[in-house]
């Protein structure tokens, strides 16, 4: 599941098909990729400076 969430959260950044289209090939739950992705922006700064990521990270 982890990999599909991955592929899935990624496609949607690259805006590579619709939400529909991605959760349909994937199997997941749109509310779910929805999450995913407002967690991953929320904290993609803190990428660049892993030292910080325990501290600084924002649970949305």
């Amino acid at each position: 599941m982890v990999a599909d969430g991955n592929n899935a959260l990624n496609a949607t950044l690259q805006n590579e098909s619709t939400l529909a289209q991605i959760v349909s090939k994937h199997n997941i739950l749109p509310q779910n990729l929805v999450n995913w992705k407002k967690i991953f922006l929320a904290n993609a700064e803190i990428a660049m400076e892993p030292s910080k990521a325990v501290k600084e990270y924002k649970e949305v």
